[in-house]
């Protein structure tokens, strides 16, 4: 299995393109999973808005980057909260080559993977599992939140068991509020955090690890 861990949705960017053009073919077909949504999305009519090829506010952002490595529209599929059965979604899970996880609030993605009962599926798919800010902290095995507009609290929480050496702080921008946090993260948990920006990712291949665009390193003193 390989990870790799976004800010935001612009690995198509100059950036990163030349490492992950090694890892996206394009004849693979990518299966979205936008679990991360919050209250504004509550039924399919919502999500629809959110996700639709035709009208979806996010589809274009989350989409075009696959495109970018030459992945056809017709080989990007969706698991609709709303409308897919667990079984449909462990199907299209077993029938991809590249899972990505969207943005949004990590906790409620988590459990929602856990109500789909996707979490075994998941940690034993063999394929690439890629990730953007929220999508990239669930594959921390125990990812902290930083106190933003989205959570009023620092909190510790458990992800998928996929990436256990490290944790990660993502949208970095060196505010005094992240790098505090971070110290928190390595004084009380983990001996190594990296610091992703918005134009900033990690590959990890095995237990290779390359770093991409802007992101910094942190480890305990």
């Amino acid at each position: 299995m390989v990870n790799i861990l976004f800010s935001l949705y612009n690995f198509d960017e100059k950036w990163a393109k030349d490492k992950i053009e090694k890892y996206i073919n394009n004849n693979d077909k990518v299966l979205i999973i936008p679990f991360s949504f919050d209250k504004k999305i509550s039924n399919d009519i919502d999500w629809q808005n959110a996700y639709n090829k035709d009208n979806g506010k996010y589809y274009k952002s989350i989409v075009l980057p696959f495109l970018s490595y030459g992945i056809t529209e017709e080989n990007i599929k969706w698991i609709n909260y709303f409308k897919d059965t667990k079984e449909n979604a462990k199907d299209k899970i077993r029938n991809s080559d590249i899972i990505f996880f969207t943005g949004g609030l990590p906790d409620k993605m988590v459990c929602r993977l856990k109500e789909f009962d996707l979490i075994n599926e998941i940690e034993n798919f063999t394929g690439i599992i890629m990730g953007s800010s929220a999508g990239a902290m669930i594959q921390i095995a125990e990812y902290h939140i930083t106190p933003d507009e989205d959570y009023d609290t620092f909190s510790y929480n458990r992800g998928l068991n996929l990436i256990k050496d490290f944790d990660i702080e993502v949208h970095y921008e060196e505010t005094k509020i992240q790098k505090d946090y971070i110290n928190k993260v390595l004084n009380e948990k983990i001996n190594l955090v990296y610091a992703i920006k918005d134009t900033g990712g990690i590959i990890i291949d095995n237990n290779e690890i390359t770093l991409l665009g802007d992101t910094q390193i942190f480890s305990r003193q």
